[in-house]
């Protein structure tokens, strides 16, 4: 099986029994033969899931130049409770989500550890939302390749993920398979000014703009003045090349802008 050499392959852990080395390498065989969304969603519900026991989700993203998600492209839920996981996009909470400024490819990061450091009005009502819904505890790995600038995290939800140390090491292992999987399935066009028009903040707005919001509810929610919201509303319909805010919204989503989700430095 070919190693894509833009992903830092990982080697086995050490400390695993004979069965968990055999566990994990059957894991990569799989992941490896994967050609279909469908095949992999499936190897998530078949096999991952039974083994880790836990709510599951893996996501393919855009990456900026700090290796961190910019913007989500894919998502394949596996067991995240599907009334968290709307709000989750609706209200865009991937802006607040300390998680999600995890630079890509460093390690697994516990989710308890981030929170508990989370500073800002706004992350710390997003985690009290989040526990809300029972999804305070866990864990997400991440891979990343530069050459088509695309990460992948795979996150698992649960009290006990973070304290099962051999199963963090065989999924920290198994992740860069599985985002060359999800890379292989997805069939992105590259990164190009063309089809990633706007700057980070300009997609934050464009994401309100499109759900109606005013300068001023977008300035509120973004916390920055509602002048700066007018000067990014006026890139953005330069950008796309729209004759008025309405316009824009159209293009935009048009180009699938809109239904993304839209992640901070």
């Amino acid at each position: 099986m070919a190693i894509n050499k833009t992903i830092n392959a990982r080697p086995l852990p050490t400390g695993l029994t004979s069965s968990q080395q055999w566990t994990l390498l059957e894991w990569i065989h799989l992941v490896g033969h994967i050609e279909t969304e469908q095949e992999l969603k499936a190897f998530l519900e078949q096999v991952l899931a039974p083994a880790t026991a836990e709510r599951l989700l893996l996501a393919l993203g855009r990456l900026n130049s700090q290796n961190q998600l910019q913007r989500l492209e894919r998502i394949i839920n596996v067991s995240y409770p599907a009334e968290w996981l709307d709000q989750y996009i609706n209200e865009n909470y991937a802006q607040h989500d300390p998680v999600l400024r995890l630079h890509l490819g460093q390690g697994p990061v516990i989710w308890e550890d981030r929170f508990s450091r989370a500073k800002g009005e706004n992350e710390k009502r997003f985690i009290a939302e989040a526990t809300h819904h029972g999804m305070a505890n866990g864990v997400t790995f991440s891979a990343a390749s530069e050459r088509n600038r695309l990460g992948s995290i795979l996150c698992l939800a649960g009290r006990e993920s973070g304290r099962n140390a051999t199963l963090i090491s065989m999924l920290n292992s198994l992740t860069p398979h599985l985002h060359q999987a999800a890379v292989r399935v997805a069939n992105l066009p590259p990164a190009s000014p063309g089809n990633m028009p706007l700057s980070q903040r300009e997609y934050d707005i464009f994401h309100w703009m499109s759900r109606g919001k005013t300068n001023w509810e977008i300035a509120t929610i973004l916390d920055i003045s509602e002048r700066t919201v007018k000067f990014h509303v006026a890139n953005v319909i330069r950008k796309l090349n729209a004759n008025n805010r309405t316009h824009a919204i159209v293009l935009g989503m048009h180009l699938a802008l809109s239904p993304a989700l839209v992640i901070n430095e």
